[in-house]
């Protein structure tokens, strides 16, 4: 139900780690070995050279430095622009209000809000207490024609999934009727080393 762009992020974090495990590697060897060290500084100082032939060659008459730094600082923006682009499609999808709603044609116009923690209130109360469930989380997803329900329980260890997912399941339907609205729910069983060593006396 995340629209977040998965791939994309497992690629960039891909090439992030070996730019820096690369220049973690370049780091040592030019720190530890004396060879190395004195060949990266040839080799930078010949760089240094090259890059201010660059910059002459490419100053225009009169004036005083290249354009090459126009040049650079546009990418430089570009490269911002992108990072922010980045940074806003993480999350895609994720709501607050799971109804929000304006009635208009009513002796009292208004509007009309149930946010998740309701949601998650009456599932709790539909659910009853329960001593093989350490805790139970529900989100609210933006999707078309309704917000849909994502709702991640995590049962004790020895817990049966089947039994619990019907459950959780028929808990999310009745919420749904109580509320008077329908859309997509998806249940997320989560096992983890929390449902081993949980007290036996936390029950929702």
């Amino acid at each position: 139900m995340n629209r977040t762009p998965r791939l994309l992020n497992r690629i960039m974090l891909t090439v992030l780690g070996l730019l820096l495990l690369v220049g973690g590697l370049h780091l040592a060897l030019a720190a530890f070995s004396p060879g190395y060290g004195r060949g990266w500084r040839v080799l930078a100082t010949d760089v240094g050279l090259w890059f201010e032939r660059v910059l002459a060659a490419t100053t225009l008459p009169g004036q005083k430095d290249s354009w090459l730094w126009i040049l650079i600082a546009a990418l430089l923006i570009c490269v911002i622009l992108l990072m922010l682009w980045w940074i806003a499609v993480q999350g895609r999808g994720r709501g607050g209000d799971y109804v929000s709603r304006y009635f208009a044609d009513e002796p009292m116009p208004g509007r009309v809000e149930i946010s998740q923690g309701a949601v998650e209130q009456a599932l709790r109360h539909f659910l009853g207490r329960r001593g093989d469930v350490i805790s139970i989380h529900v989100s609210v997803w933006e999707l078309e024609p309704e917000a849909g329900l994502r709702i991640k329980v995590q049962p004790r260890k020895g817990t049966a999934p089947g039994a619990l997912g019907r459950d959780v399941a028929r808990a999310a339907r009745l919420t749904q009727t109580a509320l008077g609205v329908t859309g997509p729910v998806v249940v997320y069983l989560a096992v983890g080393t929390r449902s081993r060593f949980a007290r036996s006396e936390r029950v929702l």
